[in-house]
């Protein structure tokens, strides 16, 4: 740090020994020290630095106003603010923006608020978008350091939704047979469903999102902000989105685009978004209360969703604690949905592959059971079951032991698990034991005629074992995913 300044001060290279300097106040392993050294330096001579906003060269403003941005102090930012007013270069104006998000700008609020509603209203042009789109995108990072997401109350509960419920799409009918309000027709992974009751929607455990619908259906690429800001966007907001403008939003873009195209497409949608709405719409990406999903479709066009944050989903809010193997609870319901037919009422219920007990809860809002019992190797994966049944008021029993390590002493009804899969700790020839495992501890702790319910990876190697072990019989198997090659299986002990 000390060489980057002194030849900084002997004017050598400045440009380039400022950018080093920064590079080197943001190292997560010197930056400390480096920012120390220079606080002291910059109390003795502030000039050397605060000099270079009045350079007359344009990257070089800009260099030394992101180190004074890593100072942070009032001094630092009483410079970068009178830089940013003077400055006539625009593609710098968003570097006194960003530095400035390392200062405390409280008292300025009024006036980066009032600088924000100039950008949301000056015309564009070709030579200037680029540069007020970048502008107005610090400007909003800035200013969300302040203005907290507000704590939004959804409301219009009553009303008449136009929705889409995402779905397995093996299995869209399952869903859709539990919907007795509004018109419902069958699309891709899910279903739409027209004049629907929210209160019943919520109720339906086997959906994995909730999307509202726009007025219109497609928006063009070239135009989707004009048409996304004629649309019912904002009136869908006020209807269910409580306590008024501004919203934040951030963009979802799924298309066959690539990274970078459809980077650059959501910030210019977002900016005009933003423009269109007068700002009723800021764009956030970390702190937004809706997400705008944009799925294009085979013309070209996109189908604009809404997913609103307030929305009161609670179906698995018991589902504090997950690990990476934890299944989703959706999936979850799908699973016990189909079963139904083999579930018996007040049952004892094992799960010999536990995790966090998603599964285990989920087969008990299904149909009650009398015991549940969760067994699992992996110690985290008990205390996070421990946890989330205890939320969920649901008593059960959950130990951290290997399946073929377990006894019991009365036997249970009925075995439902998701089986482990290959990966890095974990051979395939691991897996295969664990399937033999599955099946010879179960004809120890099963009554005769009990079920055995598996959602599997390893189809072969199920159902090898269930041919291999004395009195296990297939009884029906579904494929949950085509893609992922998965499988539910129903295979009956004995009886």
């Amino acid at each position: 740090m000390q060489n980057l300044y002194e030849e900084i001060k002997e004017g050598k290279n400045i440009r380039q020994n400022l950018s080093a300097m920064r590079a080197l106040l943001r190292d997560r392993a010197e930056g400390r020290a480096a920012g120390l050294w220079l606080d002291e330096r910059f109390e003795e001579e502030p000039g050397v630095l605060l000099s270079l906003l009045q350079s007359e060269d344009a990257k070089t403003r800009k260099n030394v106003a992101l180190v004074l941005g890593c100072l942070g102090t009032d001094v630092c930012r009483d410079a970068l603010f009178e830089a940013y007013g003077k400055e006539d270069q625009r593609f710098v104006k968003s570097a006194y923006l960003t530095a400035l998000q390392g200062c405390d700008c409280e008292e300025r609020l009024e006036t980066l608020k009032k600088r924000r509603q100039e950008l949301l209203s000056e015309t564009r042009t070709a030579e200037n978008e680029k540069h007020l789109r970048e502008e107005l995108e610090a400007l909003n990072g800035l200013l969300s350091e302040y203005e907290v997401a507000k704590k939004r109350r959804f409301t219009g509960m009553e009303e008449p939704v136009d929705v889409i419920l995402t779905t397995w799409k093996e299995y869209r009918e399952l869903t859709a047979r539990q919907i007795t309000k509004g018109q419902v027709s069958l699309m891709g992974s899910g279903m739409r469903v027209r004049g629907g009751e929210l209160t019943e929607l919520l109720g339906i455990r086997t959906w994995r999102e909730l999307l509202f619908c726009l007025d219109i259906d497609e928006v063009s690429g070239d135009e989707a902000a004009r048409e996304l800001g004629a649309s019912n966007l904002l009136a869908l907001l006020k209807l269910h989105c409580g306590g008024g403008a501004p919203w934040r939003f951030r963009i979802e873009c799924r298309s066959r685009m690539t990274l970078e195209e459809r980077s650059r497409f959501t910030k210019k949608l977002a900016d005009g978004l933003m423009r269109e709405t007068d700002g009723a719409l800021l764009n956030d990406t970390s702190d937004y209360e809706v997400e705008l999903r944009l799925i294009q479709k085979k013309s070209g066009g996109y189908l604009p969703l809404l997913k609103i944050g307030a929305l009161p989903d609670r179906r698995f809010t018991y589902r504090k604690q997950s690990i990476a193997a934890s299944m989703q609870p959706a999936l979850a319901a799908v699973l016990v949905e189909l079963a139904k037919p083999y579930l018996k009422k007040d049952a004892r219920v094992l799960d010999p592959f536990c995790g966090t007990g998603t599964l285990l809860l989920e087969r008990n809002y299904a149909v009650h059971a009398d015991t549940l019992y969760g067994v699992d190797l992996f110690g985290p994966a008990i205390r996070g079951a421990r946890e989330n049944a205890g939320i969920a008021g649901v008593p059960a029993h959950f130990i951290n032991k290997d399946l073929r390590d377990f006894q019991h002493e009365y036997k249970f009804d009925e075995i439902i698990t998701d089986m482990p899969t290959e990966g890095k700790n974990r051979t395939s020839h691991d897996v295969d034991s664990l399937y033999r495992a599955l099946y010879e501890q179960a004809a120890e702790l099963l009554n005769p005629g009990s079920m055995i319910l598996a959602y599997v990876h390893d189809r072969g190697y199920a159902k090898r074992r269930i041919r291999e072990i004395p009195g296990m019989k297939l009884e029906q198997e579904w494929r949950i995913s085509e893609k992922e090659d998965t499988w539910f299986l129903a295979v009956r002990y004995g009886g």
